[in-house]
């Protein structure tokens, strides 16, 4: 297989792993490097970078550009124009075979423009960016409610969109991921590649002795130990798992509950672990660094999944698995499909507090009742992980795709997206949406993308004098 010259681009930056999608962009690029591959990787930088940085890592060429965070719209825009112009300046110093985007800002930018949008391209796609921008609105500077926030909504449904019209192949995790892009964006399965998510099984793994792990992370060695590790925001079923906790706590009082993560939500979940009386039974660990999640995950009896939307893969499902700890999930987004192909019971009978206690329950008194059956589970664990879910595997696929992308596969599907494009734009027309179609939309869809950010900038403006007069 000969060597590509990849250029992956992302609106995340790989070089501090904070959570999954940051997580998937490295591992993706340092599997291709440590197979020969050229891979460069631009992306927005740190919230904290003030210029463009270039670093290299495993062999893997990073170079990031700044974003202007001072209101919403200037933080889009910057994105989009600054991915524009890094990606341009790239490809002028060195060409590249494939282009993989990650991500709809930065991907935009990339995509739409004209060195970029010539060559093949394959955009990854984790979640719809505007529900995930919606499911956090009030909770960050850059997420606002109100009319601020429907205009960002609005504005990421149509940059995605123009994503995934000028993208060749779109790779998802998953059939959930695949149904949505259906029903979202009317993505035909023909242009939708899934190449499953992994674990780096060499570091996520069992313990070889767990008692002495907990030894050294402070748990006591007979306590039932649940572990979450989650972005703290409303999305992720937090505040249900708590009231789980509540429920299952007059059943077994020592059963302790970890929460790794930190978020916008860290403050109202400690008040209501408080009002429950839980501090007993939950702990909080705050930000937990990518290299202790696997000590956590291994000292785990079982994790917990309780997410209650937009759960397009799941990440530390399969890093739990890896590591021999069970994971019991809701039935939400593609966290069934990692599931019950290892046994259906991981699976919450629903999402409500009092379902999850008793199906928690259930699993701690089969632990207790038959101590062999549980051993022989996390083998499974483990053993599910290695064959359907390592980075080898996923590295393999996703070459693959790349490989054909460079032999044209993609510039044949572009032609058909194209082609998909003008028999379903009536359809999408209903659906009330812009659509974007090939070159000649390229301007307008830019022109576009620039209006709806002045009145965006208008309307930031507008709201930051309101809150001034009523300070």
């Amino acid at each position: 297989m000969s060597a590509l010259r990849v250029l992956m681009v992302s609106d995340i930056s790989p070089s501090r792993p904070l959570g999954g999608a940051e997580r998937m962009l490295w591992e993706q690029a340092r599997g291709l490097a440590a197979r020969g591959h050229d891979v460069r990787i631009v992306s927005r930088a740190d919230d904290d970078a003030t210029a463009p940085v270039s670093v290299e890592r495993e062999r893997v060429r990073i170079h990031q550009f700044p974003a202007d965070r001072r209101s919403i719209a200037r933080f889009i825009t910057s994105s989009i124009f600054g991915a524009r112009r890094a990606v341009a300046d790239a490809l002028a110093r060195e060409p590249a075979d494939v282009l993989h985007v990650h991500q709809p800002l930065a991907g935009y930018g990339a995509l739409a423009a004209r060195a970029g949008g010539r060559l093949p391209s394959l955009y990854s796609f984790y979640s719809p960016a505007p529900l995930e921008y919606r499911s956090r609105r009030g909770m960050t500077a850059r997420h606002r409610p109100g009319v601020v926030g429907a205009t960002g909504t609005a504005m990421l449904w149509a940059i995605e969109r123009g994503c995934l019209k000028r993208a060749g192949l779109v790779h998802v995790l998953s059939d959930f991921s695949a149904d949505q892009l259906w029903r979202l964006y009317a993505v035909p399965r023909e242009r939708i590649v899934r190449i499953r998510g992994a674990a780096a099984i060499d570091r996520f793994r069992p313990a070889p002795d767990r008692a002495a792990l907990r030894s050294e992370l402070g748990l006591a060695a007979d306590r039932p130990i649940l572990l979450t590790v989650r972005n703290l925001e409303a999305r992720m079923g937090l505040d249900n798992l708590l009231a789980a906790m509540a429920v299952l706590k007059t059943r077994r009082p020592r059963a302790l509950l970890l929460i790794g993560g930190s978020g916008s939500l860290r403050a109202a979940l400690e008040a209501q672990s408080h009002a429950l009386g839980l501090e007993g039974q939950v702990k909080f660990l705050g930000f937990v660094p990518d290299a202790d999640l696997p000590r956590y995950y291994q000292a785990a009896d079982v994790f917990v999944l309780p997410t209650r939307e937009l759960e397009g893969f799941g990440l530390v499902t399969v890093e739990a698995l890896a590591c021999g700890t069970p994971v019991l999930g809701t039935p939400v987004g593609a966290t069934p499909e990692i599931l019950r192909a290892l046994c259906p019971d991981l699976v919450f009978r629903g999402i409500s507090p009092e379902t999850m206690a008793g199906d928690l329950e259930r699993f701690l008194a089969g632990k207790e009742r038959d101590a062999a059956g549980y051993a022989r589970l996390r083998e499974a664990c483990r053993e599910h992980v290695e064959r359907h879910y390592s980075w080898e595997r996923a590295t393999d696929e996703l070459e693959q795709a790349l490989q054909e992308g460079a032999g044209d596969a993609l510039q044949r599907a572009a032609a058909k997206a194209r082609e998909s494009a003008e028999a379903t734009k009536g359809m999408l027309a209903q659906r009330g949406r812009a659509s974007y179609t090939g070159e000649r939309s390229r301007d307008s869809a830019d022109a576009g993308a620039i209006g709806i950010a002045v009145m965006l900038e208008a309307i930031s403006k507008a709201w930051q004098e309101s809150e001034l007069e009523r300070a």
